[in-house]
This record gives structure tokens, sequence and C-alpha cells, in this order.
């Protein structure tokens, strides 16, 4: 039996048991804060801070990060050192933040189309790119007219979602609008000098600006008698209102044979009068303070002072502009004649657009007008029951319809839509057009095989992202947020530079570009 060990062998035991539970505590705490892999999300910089919880003095990265494109998620190997020991890392790029966008707030009547999702919402936006907008509960149906919050998902490409609750108000509108001020008038043969819309109104329950127009085809100017000339007012529903006034034409004696013929025959010529002269007069009253409303006003005063009718012979531009601003009636061709005519008076640059192909063998013409040094697609023409106002300052996209086909190749680069003149709703709803095409930035592929963490060496070395599958959402894919895929970025790598293993003045940050 051995001796039982003294109680002063005893003490010197306790203590040194206390002191190595302590070392191994303060090395704990020493090394406990330290992370072998961390995580920072999309479009944050790169710093050592990410791997403690609290920084070391002599904490720095022996890997040269500024080559680090923190726009694309990916997996690096790095090295740091810190506590006077060097360690491999792992850092992890990762793309968690949902789409950001503003709702617009829109307002249909009873039989309008329901708009895309995506033109619902504006300034859409993430860093790895926007993939669909989509109703969250399919395209809504609304069985009454009020005031529904409709929810729409933005989807990025790694299948972050985010809900807008876009404000519909639906308006349940049957009732055309009122025309008045209607009267008689008198007029000696010459079309030119009366003006059919003086002191006529028109007022709507629910339209703040219904359109007018009139159609005096009817109105042989060069033969004695009365006449009617019938107006039409439409509101933004597509209800219609007409009413009538009587026309007495009457002849001076001295005219006689010398009248000028224009009976209307349904043809584009209908006399051999000025149209410049007649445009020069109507264009004083279109000026405004700048090219955008003054185009704004040509447009609108074409399309509510002509009325849709077909016509047969030969286009001919000046014959086609006559006619519309003596017989207030024609075609799209007539209705482009009129606005071109007047754009050239203001000096606002414009260029005629021809339908292609065309549509069951009929063509259609409408215009691109330079507008604040871009080009817009513009078209007053009138007379379609799913379409009652003007394309004004619209984008390919916005115009997109069975009307307006056109061989891009052959015509200017368009612009942007104008945020001031959107494209008019509804549009036309038995050939709906396609749903846009998302808009996706894919990440790039991995390599075929992992690149290796590099060797570590007193120089620092560059960092080597880890390649992982890529997962990109499909259409059917419901939103959801999963483990983020890791991409290998594609950019060259970066030569070593030499960084000494010193304490830093501050965290080191990537640059702007990627280093070619």
């Amino acid at each position: 039996m051995g001796k039982k060990m003294s109680k002063k062998g005893l003490c010197i035991c306790s203590c040194l048991a206390v002191l190595c539970l302590a070392a191994v505590i303060v090395a704990c705490n020493k090394f406990g804060n330290f992370k072998k892999e961390a995580v920072i999300e999309v479009g944050s910089p790169v710093s050592i801070d990410a791997f403690f919880d609290t920084v070391p003095e002599d904490a720095a990265f022996l890997t040269d990060v500024s080559g680090i494109d923190t726009r694309t998620p990916a997996v690096y190997q790095l090295r740091i050192h810190h506590d006077k020991r060097d360690d491999d890392v792992v850092l992890r790029v990762e793309d968690h933040t949902p789409p950001t966008g503003n709702p617009v707030p829109v307002t249909i009547y009873t039989g309008w189309r329901i708009p895309e999702a995506s033109e619902c919402i504006t300034d859409a936006y993430d860093f790895s790119g926007v993939a669909k907008i989509e109703y969250k509960d399919g395209t809504p149906e609304f069985t009454a007219d009020g005031t529904y919050d409709v929810p729409v998902v933005l989807t990025d490409v790694y299948g972050n979602s985010a809900i807008l609750l876009v404000k519909f108000t639906m308006v349940n509108d049957s009732t055309g609008p009122e025309i008045g001020g209607l009267h008689d008038f008198e007029v000696q043969g010459n079309p030119g000098a009366i003006d059919y819309l003086e002191s006529i109104t028109v007022t709507d329950n629910y339209d703040p600006e219904p359109r007018v127009s009139f159609d005096d085809s009817g109105v042989d100017y060069t033969k004695v008698g009365t006449y009617k000339v019938v107006y039409k007012a439409m509101d933004k529903a597509g209800n219609i209102s007409t009413a009538e006034a009587n026309v007495k034409v009457t002849l001076p004696s001295e005219a006689g044979s010398n009248q000028t013929k224009s009976k209307d025959n349904g043809t584009y010529y209908v006399g051999d009068g000025d149209p410049y002269a007649i445009a020069k007069k109507v264009m004083k009253g279109l000026y405004r303070g700048n090219d955008v409303e003054t185009a704004r006003a040509i447009f609108n005063w074409v399309h509510d002072n002509l009325w849709f009718r077909i016509l047969s012979g030969k286009r001919v531009y000046e014959h086609a502009a006559y006619r519309g601003f003596t017989k207030h009636s024609g075609d799209c061709f007539v209705y482009y004649s009129c606005c071109k005519m007047l754009l050239d008076l203001a000096g606002i640059e414009n260029m005629r657009v021809d339908r292609y192909p065309p549509r069951n063998g009929q063509v259609h013409f409408w215009l691109l007008v330079k507008l604040n040094g871009q080009w817009y697609h513009c078209d007053a023409t009138e007379g379609y029951s799913d379409h009652p106002g003007i394309w004004f300052m619209c984008t390919d996209k916005q115009i997109a319809d069975r009307y307006h086909n056109f061989n891009g190749a052959l015509y200017p680069a368009r612009a942007g839509g104008s945020t001031a003149f959107a494209s008019p709703t509804p549009v036309p709803t038995d050939e709906p057009e396609a749903t846009p095409t998302p808009v996706v930035t894919t990440p790039p592929e991995p390599t075929a095989e992992p690149s290796k963490a590099p060797t570590p060496t007193p120089q620092a070395s560059q960092p080597t992202p880890t390649s992982a599958p890529v997962a990109t959402p499909t259409e059917s894919q419901q939103p959801q947020v999963t483990s983020t895929p890791v991409p290998t970025p594609t950019e060259a790598p970066v030569q070593p530079t030499s960084v000494p293993v010193t304490k830093p003045t501050e965290a080191p940050k990537p640059t702007t570009e990627p280093e070619q």
C-alpha cells in the first residue's frame, strides 16, 4: 500500500489543476471567437471582421482580397493571420436579399384587360437580377367595382422574393359622355372656314377628359342644301355617345363654275386646295412650351377632329392631309399625314412607320417622333373599339399589339417610355400581347473541378472561389429561400502581391471593378 499523499501535496496538485483549467479557458476564450467560415451578403465589402466576434490586434488577410467581386455569389478559400498563427478560412458571398420595387396604382374599367404584373411595378431592382414579376394568386378577377389590394411577387434569380401590394380601383362605367353646346351651322361652300367644335362641350361621370370628334363626310360643300354633321364622344371605358347638328350650305352667286369640287366619294382626293395653308392655321393654336407638349397637342387635335373611315384610291401625302383638314375623316394614312404635316411645321423631327408584315393584306401607318433627343412611337389613329385613346411616346413594348408590327431594323433605335405620357389603356384583348420575357441575370457556370486553396507562404495569395452547382429557378417554381448557389467567378485571377503580416490600419476593401 502506498503512502497517503500529504495535505501539502494535495494542495499543490489542486493548484496545478486550477492553473491548467484556467489556461484552457483562456485559450478557449482567445481562439473561441475565431470562425473558420464566414458569410457576407452580396454587395457587402470583404472585411476581416467577418471571421471574429472580437478582432485580434494582429488580424490580417494573407490572401489578396482586393479582386473579390461581391456583386456575385461565390465561395472563396482564403488565408488569414491572427493571434500569432495562420489559418485557412472560407468566405461565402450569398444572396438572401429579396428584390425591391414600387407598386403603381391601377384604375381600370369593366371590360378592360388586366395589365401584366410587371406593368404594376416600377423601379424593380435586385443585385442578382429580377427573374420574374407575377401575381401571387394568379391574374385577378373583379366581380364588382371598388378598391382592391392585389399582391404581386418579385423574385430574383436565387429564389429570394418580396410581395408588394398594388392598389386596383375597379370602375363599372356603362354610361357614355354627354355632348353639349350643339347648334346649327351655315357655310358658303368653304369647309376650311367653319369650326365644328366651337362651343361644343363634352362631360362624363367618371372620365375627366372624354374625347369628342365629328364626321362631316355627309356634307356636300359644292351643293346648296341642309346636311347633318355627326358628333361622337368617347370616354376611357369605351362608352360612346353621338349627336347631330344641321349644316346649311349656300354658294355665292359669283362662285358658280369656279367652286372647287370636293364631294366625298371615299377616296383620298377631295379637291385641289392647299393643305399647308390649313395646317398653318391649325398649328397656330397647338404650340406649347416644349416639343413634348406641342407634339401631344398635335396628336390630340388630329385624334379628336378626325373620324375614322376606310378609303380607296392612290395614297398621296398632300391629298390625304387636305382630306383630313377639310373632310375630317379618313383612314390611318390620313391620320399619319395630318400629324406629320403639323409636326413638320412645328419643327419636330419625325418619320413614317409602316406595319410589317401586313395584317390580312392591310397596311397601317404611324410615326416615330424624336422627343427629348430620343425616338418614340406615336399614333393618333381613332377607330379601334378596344383602344379609345392614342398611342403617344410609346416604347416598342408598349405599342406591341396587332396593329403595330414593324421591322425595327429599318428605323433608328427607339427609346424607353415616358412616365408623363404612358401608353394608354385598354389595349387589344382578342390577341393579347405575349408575356414579356423576364430579364434574368444567370450566374456563371461552375468550372469542372474546384480550384485548390493556395499554399501558405509569407506572401499574399489570390483567393480562389470554390465551385458549386448553380440552381436557376424556373417559372413553375414557387418563390422560396433555399441554400444559396455558389457559382465560380469567371474573371481572370489577380496576380499575388506581397502583404506583410502586420496590424492593419483598416479592413481591406474590394476594388470597384475586378482587375483584368
